[in-house]
């Protein structure tokens, strides 16, 4: 590995990686019009990293500066998969060493720490993550993800800023099925023993919001000692053991669990993906405009 050194306004900005590739990128960083605030330059280096898409691995006075769509982007997808099965080695070191985790042996043993949940990993760690005033690029993402000081904005997030539609898809990436009949879902999910359990929600007046905390009332109201007493009363005909009625009622409640948890935090998770999708088809719209009046500009100075 090929290692740089830059000296601009007595700091230090270090390109890591391979010779031909820092070499070029070391012309890039030296054209940047850093200021000698760290705080400052740390953003200019973040920005100049995702412009130019560069692929070295960057400090300033000894830390790293990330890049921002590439830690974002890589967050998004553990957050939407739910696991962390496919946490790259970008974002292992980010979780690591910008996060102030504890060391661990390897990668593995670090999904292994967290039981390969992310949920988990904010829980555990990124909810109370500290990072100094002075790192601004990792401020900035922390931000973006609401993680740290921002894990609390999560709460003020409208999910009604999604539709009704997506609550639907959501619902089934969770892996329970829906059933609308008429603003009146069925939500239904084969458990354990291979039988059917559903509830219904009234979603008849079209708020996200509301149809997701009747599922998360309906969760706090499952009486699983009533449901135990329903199912023994008729085992006969299902051809199950009180022990294995117990069993089920136990899933259920399980499953209720994580499907009033899931659905509230994926639908916070889209209202932030259509935002991010809004401020792209901005920033393309812009560029369009910006384009067009160059062109302008170009056949005014033509014909003058």
């Amino acid at each position: 590995m090929e290692r740089i050194e830059i000296i601009k306004n007595n700091r230090k900005i270090k390109l890591y990686g391979n010779k031909a590739i820092v070499e070029k990128e070391k012309t890039i960083i030296e054209n940047l019009n850093l200021t000698g605030l760290e705080d400052k330059d740390r953003i200019i280096i973040q920005d100049c990293i995702d412009k130019n898409k560069l692929k070295s691995d960057i400090t300033y006075e000894g830390n790293t500066v990330y890049s921002f769509k590439k830690i974002v982007r890589s967050y998004r997808r553990l957050q939407k998969d739910n696991s962390l099965e496919n946490l790259t080695n970008a974002m292992y070191n980010f979780f690591m060493n910008a996060c102030g985790d504890i060391a661990h042996y390897d990668k593995e043993g670090y999904r292994c720490y967290y039981d390969d949940s992310i949920i988990e990993l904010e829980n555990r760690l990124l909810k109370n993550a500290c990072i100094t005033s002075r790192f601004s690029d990792v401020d900035r993402i922390f931000k973006e993800l609401k993680i740290g000081k921002y894990f609390a904005e999560r709460e003020l997030i409208n999910i009604d800023k999604i539709s009704l539609n997506k609550l639907e898809s959501i619902i089934r990436e969770c892996r329970w099925n829906v059933i609308n009949k008429n603003g009146i879902w069925q939500i239904k999910r084969t458990t354990i023993y291979g039988y059917d359990f559903s509830f219904e929600v009234d979603c008849t007046d079209g708020n996200v919001s509301n149809c997701v905390k009747k599922i998360q009332d309906y969760y706090n109201s499952f009486n699983k000692d009533e449901y135990i007493e329903k199912m023994v009363s008729i085992r006969k005909s299902l051809g199950l053991t009180i022990s294995e009625i117990v069993s089920a009622a136990d899933n259920i409640k399980r499953l209720l669990n994580n499907l009033s948890f899931d659905v509230l935090y994926k639908s916070r998770l889209a209202v932030e993906e259509n935002k991010k999708n809004i401020q792209k088809v901005q920033e393309i719209s812009n560029n369009i405009v910006e384009n067009e009046l160059e062109n302008e500009n170009d056949i005014d100075y033509e014909y003058a």
